[in-house]
Order: structure tokens, then C-alpha cells, then sequence
């Protein structure tokens, strides 16, 4: 036991609520703070006036008694668990810190006794805790006391209460939950471990808390015997809550029996859970470790075994490639060496296997041939794992003696943990400590990691940072990360090798909790049940609730008839008096509500007018009715004139009254509501000599978002009085109106766009389907419907896998739709081909469904081949003639001295015919990459390539004053199957082609990356960029720009189309994107794998 005499020598800071649950149970509990507050809170601040020099000294000793004079308790003081720091000091038990908010509490009330303690709190909190729940577990508590000492109930346990050591008494106990509460949502770690550490290690705070409230209310209870009437609030004793409720009576004598029997329970299975949860953890990482550790030693032995016979003095008089293949052999016959390598009494390398790994002997491999040429059989090393390996090497060196025993050379072994299949029990049991969150670790007889499922290099042949035991032992220890972990060794039996594995401790509290929350549940099952068997023995208390209960089911079933017969004026006679209100209230609605409901229901169900207003109208008819009419003036259906009203009618005189619907539209198009109770006497309507009338009438505009649609109106045979609810009812069944002839407006105006559109649509020579948002077939047109081979089913809303025969074209029509239209060519089964294209159809800027749409374009191709045709064969025409002129031309200067003028010629000649040769010589590459042939596929460096370009371009690009450069971010040596040559003269074009385009001083940027499934080549430039009406054709053969700035360079139109042919060749794309005087970004993609 330890004193204090003040906490200020701690480090003051608050530690925030760490996840987002924590940060919920503090908001939780301030929550329930603010509400307690408000629900105890007394009015009036005369106290606060008379005693303010009182509060004012409470206030100030707040820091005194919180921070100075106590003692921390012996021991630990709290359980060390998982996240938790090992020197985690034990609770402080400040005298009188509970001192100030205690008085507070009888003195002056719930307010100023919770920010005294909240104050207290939020000292002690920086100095000693370090946790935002202390603040409001200290508030809570002053909250709680002072509504105990400050109720003024009249029953024997309330007076108890008024007591400060009988409150002190009652509010120990409530402290154990709100302690369990607070510490579980400070604590840091998985629930499991928070449950744990609430459950163990809160009982030295609740002793704490409890003590340091007996002490103040020792004081307390001296101030409540000599000054009686400063403590408490004054006022007459009232009736207490079980004395008014018997719900709340039963409440207050089986909710402390049952949560503290929950408590004890709870905490008793969770201990029970734990240990057991620690056994089956230990259990587990024993036998897990004795399968690594028993793995070792056939490991060694047997690499020793097989070096040793391997190493025969026949094998060094063999010839050099019979010793190679010898050791190849040897690594085939028994798949335990990696490598193998021979080596002559010297030390020097004689012959090795694999025969394209260098060689490269460190000390211990040196010291191992002087040891095995002094006469050492055989030797087992340990070395740093290979660059890119995550274990460590082991070598086996075994001596090669001839018969009298002397050194004739040494044969050595290499292998490693990870790969050696006489290694792999082990290395799986590892893993499947790993899987479960744990490590496992093979150690040498040095501490050095040979193995580790971390997988990383960097600790391979590092010291093992842990306890390393000699003997099998299981323990806890703090990792490296500072959380708990349990460790089992286990050594290798005959060998120092041993197999460490360790789980986090929070795997204990996480099996403890799976073990201990069924066990709850029942617990939590057997509690109701007992709390429900209570219950039903109260029969005799609660019949007159159950009188009222079953009156009540009664109303719920609709059955009002029957009155309530319970008398009374407690909390069951008002109960029965509310019901019986309720229920004549609810059957004079009920009749009103059930027609409403008939007409909303048919008014939802039906889209054409006739059929949506039947049951207004029929609503309408009421007592006395004798019509009920509406009248439509606007067009909702397909064959009502326009111009012409549209009227329905029910009832005895339906078609009697039919005359006045023209001047009742006339009247209620001025008016909210037409009310005329006597007919007879109002001169309202102009009615025609001899016209029948009703005696009495009430009519109502329909009107929907502004737009005046015609009338409801009722015709009574007798003069009445209109009563409020008859007019909320008639406008309730117009506003029923107004939605049924706004619904079958839409309807009649969508039913006619519909056979519009389908009218185009049939008229349209090309295949069109429409499809939903759902793929689900909505619309195709009869040119679709006679395409051979391009739909398997036309029936609508089949998915678009059953309609589409084509699979090329289903692919094109479900692919994911962008704000572009999507297009491809499509070679139906007829032979015929068809440009099909995709898009979205939006309604409301929302994407509703997608269109497709096909076009013939056989004809176009034919003619595209004989194009083609031609041109290659005009181009192997041309290029004799033009060698011939070239050569002629050239052999001009041979005949004698030419002057100016002719030199002149003979330069424009050259240069017309390099220009017509590279024309031809264009045509011909883009006809054979066209036909495929000569396309030799391989395995290719791209970025090499786009470096050959580029420095074969940078001389122009210097030349002409641009800067030329490579994006090397991210930029990896990437590897595809392809033709070098084609990529090459497509990277050249793509690059050329910006610098030929691009102004002085400007730049040109080339970029090569690696996409999920593609390669992408990106070419970007500031130059004078595309107009957006070339952009469609730029690819095609011979298509230049008409603009004056693209003229001004030579070209012959072919070099895109060119890249065009070699990227479909590769099975890629090429496309552009472009803004005119801003520059120009062309991409050229390719499958990352091609098949051939």
C-alpha cells in the first residue's frame, strides 16, 4: 500500500475513446446523463441564493480533496490483459474526493451536485485515470445519490434512501453495473477482451468508489443529524411509484433479485469460458509445435544422408561432363536439393547442378571444405536465405575420402525450409497457426529465425526477439507490437533446432466469449422465463387488465359494438375510459375509412377513367344520395372527343340530373366547393324551364398541379344541412378523382406515344430491339424480326440472352454502357454484314433501358476488299517504274556536270519519286499486316522498343525545338507476346506523327503502363490538336485534314491506318482524344496475353 499525498507528480493528459463503439457508449452515457438531469430537475434558485459562499467552498476544495491526501492499493490493482501496458498501476483511493459533490447533492440538488462531480471527475481523469469516462461515471453517481437523498416518497425504503448512509448503501450497489459499463467501453481491444477485462478487473475501482462514498457520506450523515433541515428538499411525502403502479411494483421487487443473480452468473461463466477457452489454446499450440519440431530431425538426418551418399571417391575421377550430369542425377533422383556443387581438395568449384547459377562460397561454407578435408564426414550450416526467398539456407557438406581415409574433395547440398518437401508437415502445421492470427518459427541452435509464416526476408537469420526456453514450455509474453501473446516451444528431439508458435491472447478471450455467450443466452432464457412465470402468478392482481386488454383486441379487430364495463379512476379505470372514447370515435370512422380505402384501391388499380371513378362515385353515394356524378373535361382516353366532357353517373336519378353537369363546370371553375342546401331557394344555377333539379347539391372542382379536369358533385332528394366531415369526405373522394383523371391522362397520352413510336419503328428498313434496364425485351420492328439468323425469341420481356442468336452480339448489347454510343461489326449466319450499335435510352435524365440498332453494311465491305485489292496490286506495279526513275535520275550526274536549274530538276524528280516510293511502300505494309501476313509473334520488351524510337526521333524532335520525353512514373519492364517489328513502325507513327504536328517549343510526353488485362501506349502532345469533324475518319486510308495547318506537312494519309491494322492485328484498339489548338493524346492498347 502506497501513499499519496498528491497525483500532480503523474503526467496529465486524457486518452479519447478509441473506435467508434467506445465513442458510442460515451455518447450513450452522456445521453442518460442529460435525460436523469432533466427528469430530476428542481425549479428555483432561492436555494442557490442563500447558500451560494457554501457552493462557492464546495467548488473550490473540489481540487483539494480530488488531487491530494490517499493511498493506492497493494498489488497490481487491475488484471493485465491483451492491449493492455504490463505497469498498469492499481486504483487511488482519494479520502475525500466524493466529499464535495456528496453535499452538494443534499445541499442544493441534482445540478449542482453533478457538475461538482464532473468537475471532480475531470481532474481526477487527467491525473490519474486518463479515461473521458471518469467525468461521467462521477456524474452519473452524484445524479443517482442525489435523487435518493432529495425524493420525497413515504414508504419505509424511501426513507431509507433520504438517509446519505442508506443511500450510499443503495447506490454501492447500482455502482457495480455502471463500472462494469464504463470500463468495458474505455478499455481498449475486441469486445472479448473488453468484456474480460470489465468483468476481472473492475472490482478494485468499484471497492475504491465505494469507500471513498462512505467516507463523505459519514460526513454527510453528521450534517443530516444536526442540521436536519439543511439536508434534503422539503415538502409533503407522496405516494410512492409501486403504490400508484402495479406494473412498477413488480418491476422494483424482481429487478434487483434477477440482475443480481444475472451479474453473478455472468461473471462466473466468463471466468468458467476463459480458463477453458486458455486450455484448448494451449492444447492446440502443443500439438501444433510437436508436429513442426518433430519434422526436424528426418529433415536433417536425411539431408545428411543423402549427401553422404552422394559423396563417392568415383565421382571425382570421373570426366567434367560426367561429373555435371552425375549431380543433375542426383537432384532428379531425390527431389531434396535445390543445387549441388563438387568441389576439389583446394576449395575450387570442379562441377555444379544446375549448371546456370553462380556460385558464391561465403566463410561458413569455406570453413566447412578445410573441416571436411581435415577430416569432418559430414557438417549441417545454416546460411541467409536467396534474394527473394523467405528462409534461411541450409547446407549439407559431406567429404569425399578415398579408401585410407584421405580428403579427396567435398560434395555440398543446398535447400531451404520453405520448399523442401521433407519439411512441408511442418511448414503446414505453421500455417495453420498463421491462418488462425498467430506465428510460427523454426529456430536453430543459435536462436536464429531459419522460418517464419510472416514471409518476410528481412527477419530470416535474425535473432528471434522472444523468450527461447530449452526445455517444452508454455507462457505468456508481451510481443514486440506490445500485445499479450502465449508461446509454446517445443525443442527438436536430438537436434537444438526448435519449432516456436504463439496466438495473440486475444484469441482466448474471443474463444471465451464463443463458449460463455450461449451459455448466457440460456441464462438470459431461463430469466424471462421465471420473470414470465411471475408474472402469470399476479392472475388475480391483473384480471381487470385483462378485462381492458381483451376490450382493446376487440377494437383492433374492428368489432365496436360492445362497450367497456370497467369502472374505476386508477390507471385501469382511465385506461377504460380512453378506450370506450376511442372506440365510439373509431366506428364513427370506420364506415368513412373503408370506402376510402375501396376507392383508393380502385383508383390504383385502374388506369382508364371509366373504371377508376366507378368507385368514387359508388363512395359518394351516401344516406339520402340520390346522384352522384363526375365530369371530365380534359382528354383522358383514347376515344373521347376533344372538346366533348366525358360524364359518369350512379345512383336512383344518375341520368335524371345529367342536364346540370354543363352549369355546375361552370360554377365550380370560380369557387373551392358549391354548397346549396335548399335548391329552392338559391337562384344560383340557371336552370331552364321545366329542367329537373335536386333539392339539395354539393359539387367540387378537380383540379391536379393547377390543371382544372371537371367536377364532382351529389344530389340529395330533400333540402340538408351540410355537416363538416360530409364536406372533408366529398373532397377527399375529389382529390381521389383528380388522381384517377391525371392517371389516365398519362395513360392515354403514353398509349399514344407508344403506337407512334412503334409506328416509326415499323417503318424503319433497319433491325431495331429496345430492351429495359433489366435486359428484358420491350420492343423489335418487323426489319428485325426478317433477319435471318439474328433472334432466337421475339416474345417481349424474354431476357436478352434468350432473344439474341448472335453471341457476338449479345456481348456488344450487355457490355457496360458509357456515355458514348458502343459499335462493332457484326457477320451475322447469312454471311451478311452489320454495323451494330448501343446506347443508352434516358427518361429524366435516368438510364431507362438501351437501344440497339444494326445496319446492312455487306455492300460497304465488298467494295472496302476491292479497294484494297486494287491498291496492292497498283502498288507492286508501281514500284519497278519508280526504281527505274530513281535510278535514272541518279545516273544523270554521271553523264556530265549538270548546271543549277537542271540540278534543280533532278532534286524535285527524286524527291516526287522517294515521296511516290514511300507511298508505295505504305500501301504494301498496310496490305500485309491487313492479311496477316508475315506477322511473327514473340516475346518482346516493350520498353526497349519505345527506347529504339524515341532516339531515332529525337534528333527531328530536337531539330525542331520540342522537348521529347519518356513518363518513367511506375514504369516496370513490361513483357508481351507480339510482332516487334509492327509494334515498332505503329510506336514510330504514333510519335512521328505528334512531333511532326506540334509547334516549336513544345513538348510531346510518351507513356507505357500495365493495366489490369491490357498494355496501353499513350502519346500526348501540345500541338495544334483535331478538329472534332476529323476525328471520326482520322483512320481511315488516305483521309488527311482539310484544315491549312495539317497541309503544311507531308504525308501520304496511310500512317494511322496503318496503326489502326497492326492494334486489330494484336487483338487492341487505337482511338484519340482531341481539342483543337490544345493538343492531341493518341492510345494504343493490347491484350497483355494474345493468343495466336
Amino acid at each position: 500500500m502506497q501513499n499519496i499525498l498528491s497525483l500532480l507528480a503523474n503526467t496529465a493528459y486524457i486518452d479519447l475513446p478509441t473506435g467508434a463503439g467506445a465513442w458510442i457508449g460515451w455518447v450513450t452515457l452522456a445521453a442518460l446523463l442529460l435525460l436523469g438531469i432533466r427528469h430530476w430537475w428542481e425549479p428555483g434558485l432561492e436555494r442557490y441564493k442563500r447558500r451560494w459562499p457554501l457552493l462557492a467552498l464546495l467548488v473550490a476544495v473540489v481540487p483539494i480533496t480530488t488531487l491530494f491526501i490517499g493511498i493506492r492499493l497493494p498489488g497490481d490493482g487491475a488484471v493485465t490483459l491483451p492491449n493492455l501496458p504490463r505497469d498498469f498501476s492499481s486504483p487511488a483511493l482519494m479520502f475525500f474526493q466524493a466529499v464535495p459533490w456528496v453535499l452538494a447533492a443534499g445541499l442544493f440538488g441534482p445540478l449542482a451536485s453533478v457538475a461538482i462531480a464532473m468537475f471532480s471527475g475531470f481532474l481526477f481523469a487527467r491525473w490519474e485515470t486518463h479515461s473521458l469516462f471518469t467525468p461521467l461515471e462521477f456524474g452519473i453517481l452524484a445524479l443517482l445519490f442525489s435523487a435518493a437523498v432529495r425524493q420525497r416518497y413515504r414508504t419505509g425504503f424511501f426513507r431509507f434512501l433520504r438517509n446519505p448512509l442508506g443511500a450510499a448503501v443503495a447506490i454501492g450497489l447500482v455502482l457495480i453495473p455502471i463500472i462494469l459499463t464504463t470500463t468495458f467501453f474505455s478499455a481498449r481491444g475486441e469486445v472479448s477482451v473488453r468484456l474480460d477485462y470489465a468483468l476481472t478487473g473492475s472490482w478494485p475501482v468499484v471497492m475504491v468508489r465505494i469507500l471513498e462514498l462512505l467516507t463523505a457520506c459519514v460526513v454527510a450523515e453528521i450534517i443530516y443529524i444536526v442540521k436536519p433541515k439543511l439536508w434534503g428538499r422539503s415538502g409533503p411525502l407522496v405516494p410512492s411509484p409501486s403504490e400508484t403502479s402495479l406494473q412498477v411494483r413488480f418491476f422494483l421487487w424482481t429487478f434487483p433479485l434477477i440482475a443480481a443473480l444475472l451479474l453473478a452468473i455472468m461473471f462466473g461463466d466468463w471466468i468458467v469460458a476463459g480458463n477453458a477457452a486458455r486450455q484448448m489454446i494451449r492444447e492446440r499450440l502443443s500439438t501444433t509445435a510437436q508436429v513442426a519440431s518433430g519434422s526436424i530431425p528426418y529433415f536433417l538426418e536425411s539431408g545428411q544422408g543423402l549427401v553422404l551418399s552422394h559423396a563417392q571417391p568415383d565421382l571425382m575421377t570421373m570426366p567434367p561432363e560426367n561429373q555435371v550430369a552425375e549431380l543433375e542425377q542426383m537432384l532428379r533422383s531425390v527431389p531434396f536439393f535445390t543445387r549441388l556443387g563438387l568441389f576439389d581438395a583446394s576449395g575450387a568449384l570442379i562441377a555444379q547442378a544446375p549448371g546456370d547459377r553462380q556460385f558464391s562460397l561465403g566463410d561458413q561454407e569455406k570453413t566447412a571444405i578445410d573441416l571436411a578435408m581435415k577430416g569432418v564426414l559430414v557438417q549441417t550450416y545454416t546460411l541467409n536465405a536467396i534474394p527473394g526467398e523467405t528462409s534461411a539456407q541450409v547446407v549439407f557438406v559431406a567429404a569425399i575420402q578415398d579408401a585410407t581415409g584421405s580428403g579427396l574433395g567435398v560434395i555440398m547440398g543446398w535447400t531451404d525450409m520453405q520448399s523442401n518437401p521433407f519439411t512441408q508437415p511442418a511448414i503446414q502445421a505453421l500455417q495453420e497457426i498463421s491462418a488462425m492470427g498467430g506465428e510460427g518459427v523454426i529456430l536453430d541452435e543459435f536462436g536464429k529465425i531459419l522460418y517464419t509464416t510472416l514471409n518476410t526476408s528481412s527477419l530470416v537469420m535474425s535473432d528471434y526477439p522472444g523468450k527461447i526456453p530449452e526445455t517444452a514450455d508454455f507462457f505468456e509474453e508481451i510481443s514486440q507490437m506490445g500485445t499479450q501473446r502465449m508461446v509454446f516451444v517445443q525443442p527438436s528431439l536430438g537436434h537444438s533446432w526448435k519449432a516456436v508458435v504463439n496466438l495473440p491472447s486475444t484469441q482466448v478471450q474471443s474463444l471465451a466469449l464463443s463458449i460463455a455467450v450461449p451459455l448466457l443466452l440460456i441464462l438470459l432464457g431461463l430469466i424471462v422465463v421465471v420473470f414470465v412465470l411471475l408474472r402469470f402468478s399476479l392472475r388475480g392482481i391483473t384480471t381487470t387488465l385483462r378485462t381492458v386488454a381483451s376490450q382493446a383486441a376487440l377494437i383492433s379487430q374492428g368489432q365496436l359494438d360492445s362497450p367497456l364495463m370497467v369502472s374505476g379512476v386508477d390507471e385501469v379505470g382511465q385506461l377504460s375510459g380512453a378506450f370506450e372514447r376511442m372506440r365510439l370515435s373509431l366506428k364513427a370512422r370506420l364506415h368513412e375509412l373503408n370506402r376510402l380505402l375501396t376507392v383508393s384501391q380502385g383508383v390504383a388499380a385502374n388506369l382508364e377513367i371509366e373504371k377508376a371513378v366507378a368507385p368514387i362515385i359508388h363512395a359518394a353515394l351516401g344516406d339520402g344520395v340520390s346522384t352522384a356524378r363526375v365530369v371530365i373535361v380534359q382528354p383522358v382516353s383514347l376515344g373521347q372527343v376533344e372538346g366533348q366532357p366525358a360524364s359518369f353517373g350512379a345512383g336512383p336519378a344518375a341520368n335524371l340530373y345529367s342536364g346540370l353537369d354543363a352549369l355546375i363546370i361552370e360554377q365550380v371553375q370560380r369557387m373551392d366547393v358549391l354548397v346549396m342546401p335548399n335548391m329552392a331557394r338559391m337562384r344560383r344555377l340557371n336552370l331552364k324551364a321545366g329542367q329537373p333539379a335536386p333539392a339539395a347539391l354539393l359539387a367540387m372542382p378537380i383540379y391536379h398541379e393547377s390543371l382544372f379536369f371537371g367536377a364532382l358533385w351529389v344530389g340529395y332528394d330533400t333540402p340538408r344541412q351540410f355537416s363538416e366531415e360530409e364536406i372533408r369526405f366529398i373532397s377527399t373522394l375529389t382529390a381521389q378523382a383528380a388522381l384517377a383523371a391525371a392517371n389516365a391522362n398519362l395513360y392515354a397520352n403514353a398509349e399514344v406515344g407508344r403506337q407512334r413510336l412503334e409506328a416509326v419503328l415499323s417503318s424503319t428498313p433497319e433491325p431495331v430491339l429496345v430492351f429495359d434496364e433489366q435486359g428484358r425485351l420491350l420492343l423489335v420492328n418487323p426489319a428485325a424480326l426478317q433477319t435471318v439468323g439474328l433472334i432466337a425469341s421475339a416474345t417481349t420481356g424474354r431476357n436478352m440472352e434468350d432473344v439474341l442468336a448472335v453471341t457476338e452480339l449479345l456481348n456488344l448489347a450487355k457490355a457496360p454502357l458509357t456515355d458514348r454510343i458502343q459499335s462493332s461489326e457484326i457477320t451475322l449466319p447469312n454471311n451478311k454484314v452489320y454495323h451494330a450499335s448501343v446506347s443508352s435510352v434516358v427518361a429524366e435524365a435516368r438510364k431507362v433501358g438501351r437501344i440497339l440498332i444494326l445496319q446492312d453494311i455487306t455492300q460497304y465491305k465488298e467494295l472496302d476488299a476491292i479497294k484494297s485489292d486494287f491498291v496492292s496490286t497498283v502498288s507492286h506495279d508501281l514500284r519497278s517504274p519508280l526504281t527505274l526513275m530513281k535510278g535514272y535520275t541518279a545516273m544523270l550526274q554521271m553523264v556530265g556536270e549538270l548546271n543549277d536549274q537542271q540540278q534543280g530538276y533532278t532534286r524535285k524528280i527524286m524527291t516526287g519519286v522517294e515521296n511516290m516510293t514511300r507511298l508505295v511502300n505504305n500501301l504494301l505494309d498496310l496490305g500485309r499486316i491487313e492479311t496477316g501476313i508475315g506477322l511473327r509473334t514473340e516475346r518482346v520488351l516493350l520498353n526497349e522498343i519505345v527506347d529504339q524510337v524515341m532516339t531515332s526521333l529525337q534528333p527531328q524532335a530536337v531539330q525542331n525545338n520540342i522537348t521529347l520525353a519518356l513518363d518513367t512514373t511506375d514504369l516496370q519492364p513490361i513483357v508481351v507476346d507480339a510482332d516487334p517489328a509492327l509494334l515498332q513502325q505503329a510506336f514510330y507513327n504514333l510519335i512521328e506523327n505528334a512531333v511532326k504536328y506540334t509547334h516549336t517549343n513544345g513538348h510531346v510526353k510518351v507513356r507505357l503502363m500495365r493495366r489490369a488485362d491490357s498494355i496501353l501506349f499513350e502519346v500526348n502532345d501540345n500541338g495544334i490538336g483535331i478538329a472534332p469533324l476529323d476525328l471520326p475518319r482520322l483512320f481511315e486510308k488516305f483521309y488527311r485534314s482539310g484544315r491549312r495547318e495539317a497541309y503544311q506537312q507531308r504525308g501520304t494519309g496511310l500512317g494511322l491506318a496503318i496503326v489502326k491494322s497492326i492494334a486489330e492485328r494484336h487483338k487492341g484498339r487505337v482511338w484519340v482524344e482531341s481539342q483543337l489548338g490544345k493538343g492531341s493524346t493518341f492510345y494504343f492498347e493490347i491484350p497483355e496475353s494474345r493468343s495466336s
